[in-house]
């Protein structure tokens, strides 16, 4: 872990506008008339302890969209001891903490290029929030691999990757990078790429036309990437072609929910009930920020109900667990456990436990 900022950061507090560019931020506004209309709290289920072979009841019936998992945001984040900005007070415990004692089933992790041109580093803001539970991808990577290796009944873990060349490091220039560190660490037997979704189809969207999502069986203790940056899905699929051979699935903005590789997309705001619609009905998997640590509880119960209700798949938040001073965190109804049925698109059958069974 990194553990202190360089003396110089009072120079550099110019950079700090950076941050609120930053795509997971959440810029929820303090509603005091907010509705709070989260599912009523059920019995704790725990995260189980899952053998290789374990399979929950209704895998063969239900399908990655009809989940809802809880995410983190900036899912390696630490704060320093006096954050230069709000949104910048929080701290994520390890990933496989996060995997197994708080229900994380989405991840967050910023990629720079290293100043010494070996591998890909992992943090927010060089100098102004630089600090990391985990200091390079293939650290990250590690962990999770490890976690799942003794956890194989999990639902499929999600990553998003986005590329910072603008918080820190020189540029990554070619993508091919990051598939390359990503495969030096999962087997492909371990990743869900795009071209498993496609299978004997012409395209990703070809597949989900002609039969949807994969079921659970398929998908159970498997790890999928996507490539957060819309900026780079041009470079990443080929000027918006194909992503054949690629490790990670690119997001698609609304202009490309027709495109032949897209599968996923992220609506920043999940309160933007005509955005999800659009990319619910393109049969998307949709991923949304539910609450910034900069955030009050009443802006973040607010944007995590609408999140709830509008069927988001990926609720990334940087609250996933009780924390002191905060009586708000990302609770989906059934305690720890990491998914709940989607309300939009899940059959009368699904039930929590049936998702991760203990």
């Amino acid at each position: 872990m990194r553990t202190a900022a360089p003396p110089f950061l009072p120079a550099l507090l110019p950079l700090l506008g950076l941050c609120t560019a930053c795509d997971g931020g959440s810029s929820a506004p303090d509603a005091a008339d907010a509705t709070t209309d989260l599912p009523d709290a059920s019995p704790a289920e725990t995260t189980p302890d899952a053998s290789p072979d374990h399979a929950g009841p209704l895998d063969d019936l239900l399908r990655l969209d009809q989940l809802q998992v809880r995410g983190t945001h900036n899912s390696y984040h630490v704060a320093l001891d006096s954050p230069v900005d709000p949104s910048h007070a929080y701290s994520h415990a390890p990933l496989d903490v996060q995997l197994g004692e708080q229900g994380v089933r989405a991840f967050e992790l910023d990629v720079h290029a290293s100043s010494s041109g070996e591998g890909l580093e992992v943090y927010h803001i060089i100098v102004l929030d630089p600090l990391a539970t985990c200091d390079t991808l293939a650290a990250c990577l590690t962990t999770i691999r490890d976690w799942s290796d003794e956890h194989r009944g999990h639902l499929p873990l999600a990553i998003w990757i986005e590329v910072k060349d603008d918080t820190g490091g020189p540029p990554i220039s070619d993508l091919d990078a990051v598939d390359v560190e990503i495969r030096a660490v999962l087997d492909e037997d371990r990743l869900y790429t795009p071209d498993d979704l496609q299978g004997v189809h012409d395209s990703p969207r070809d597949r989900l036309a002609a039969s949807g999502w994969p079921t659970l069986a398929e998908l159970r203790g498997k790890v999928f990437f996507v490539l957060l940056d819309t900026d780079r899905a041009a470079e990443y699929t080929r000027g918006f072609t194909d992503l054949v051979g690629r490790a990670m699935f690119a997001r698609a903005d609304a202009a490309h929910y027709a495109d032949p590789w897209a599968a996923i997309a992220k609506v920043n705001d999940p309160t933007a009930d005509a955005e999800l619609a659009a990319a619910l009905a393109a049969d998307l998997l949709v991923a949304s920020n539910t609450c910034g640590g900069g955030d009050s509880d009443t802006a973040c119960a607010y944007r995590l109900a609408a999140a709830l209700r509008n069927g988001v798949h990926h609720l990334m938040d940087d609250i996933p667990a009780p924390i002191a001073g905060r009586d708000y965190w990302a609770d989906l109804g059934f305690g720890p456990a990491p998914a709940r049925c989607n309300p939009r698109s899940a059959p009368p059958e699904c039930t929590p436990s049936a998702l991760e069974p203990p």
